[in-house]
């Protein structure tokens, strides 16, 4: 079984939202809402995306940039 993960991107980092949804429609409009939340109070969005994952599987990040100011 499969689900979708919204992943945010924040300059060069990345960030798992913890957000998965049973089908990429939900996951897509939720990511669009909360942009639309953040837009409303003059923050803007980040981008993002949604990501299959197996269900249960956690969503890992491998990265050359040792640099970024999160713990992943």
């Amino acid at each position: 079984m499969i689900e979708f993960l919204i992943i945010w991107f924040l300059g060069n980092d990345i960030i798992d939202s913890g957000l998965r949804f049973s089908t990429a429609e939900e996951c897509f409009a939720e990511a669009q809402n909360s942009g639309s939340d953040l837009n409303s109070i003059n923050i803007v969005p980040p981008k993002f995306t949604c990501i299959p994952l197996a269900k249960g599987e956690e969503f890992k990040i491998y990265r050359s940039n040792l640099n970024s100011r999160f713990p992943f």
